[in-house]
């Protein structure tokens, strides 16, 4: 069965879809199979692959439609290593329509059991919110990788996460962890950064792993706006590096 994961942060901004996608592509450089799902009503994943949300939505062919509309997740992939499940605007509409669904946190759970098998990575980008559309992310994956700038404001958000994760341990996925906290958009030079990495570590440390961290660079944006990857854009940067480090240590999920 392949290894899920999401990538959340109620707080916006932080990297979550940087985060999914180059860590997508870094695994499937590795010769893993990859699938990356949006479930993020923003789509900037999608986009990021190069796909245009409203089009996709016309041809029912989003993710909405697979928590919503009774259809499977493998008819939404669009092939590729990684591979995509699309979003769209319309998937604001299903934290609100799943709220009338029997066992409403378990719908994606029940829908990502049929692919598993077929990919050894299943990457998850999230909204930044905990409604029920992240509740059913995160009940349905096996680790979570918390994106966060280190600015007091991006990192209030944690405390209340670990807190659902806490929850949805006890309630129904037992086998959730935090593989840990991933800083991103560093510039080391800034003292104030370095204050409140020194602050994660001091509050979290000691039961969450985190990362050093993921330094900022404009190759990041001209790869999204180019619909590209760090990879192909600056494979020798110090990015690319880091996610191809971060992916090498997921390998250990998978013994």
């Amino acid at each position: 069965m392949g290894i899920a994961i999401a990538i959340a942060n109620q707080k916006g901004g932080v990297g979550k879809t940087t985060t999914a996608v180059h860590l997508a592509h870094a695994l499937a450089a590795i010769n893993n199979k990859v699938l990356v799902i949006d479930a993020d009503h923003q789509a900037n994943t999608t986009v990021y692959f190069g796909y245009d949300p409203d089009i996709l939505e016309e041809e029912q062919k989003t993710l909405y439609f697979a928590l919503l509309k009774e259809k499977s997740l493998r008819d939404l992939i669009i092939n590729g290593n990684p591979a995509l499940i699309p979003s769209s605007i319309l998937q604001a509409q299903a934290d609100i329509e799943l709220a009338s669904e029997p066992f409403s946190s378990e719908v994606l759970k029940e829908k990502l059991s049929d692919i598993k098998q077929d990919f050894d990575f299943i990457i998850i980008d999230t909204s930044p919110n905990l409604g029920l559309v992240t509740i059913n992310v995160l009940s349905s994956v096996d680790t979570i990788i918390i994106p966060t700038k280190l600015e007091k404001l991006d990192t209030r958000g944690i405390p209340q996460l670990l807190s659902t994760i806490t929850k949805i341990q006890r309630r129904g996925n037992p086998r959730l962890f935090v593989f840990g906290i991933l800083p991103t958009q560093v510039n080391p030079t800034f003292t104030l950064e370095r204050a409140v990495f020194e602050g994660l570590q001091i509050r979290y440390g000691t039961s969450t792993r985190i990362f050093p961290g993921i330094n900022r660079s404009t190759t990041f944006g001209q790869s999204a706006a180019m619909s590209s990857s760090v990879f192909q854009l600056a494979p020798e940067s110090p990015g690319a590096r880091a996610y191809y480090q971060l992916a090498e240590e997921l390998l250990c999920l998978k013994n």
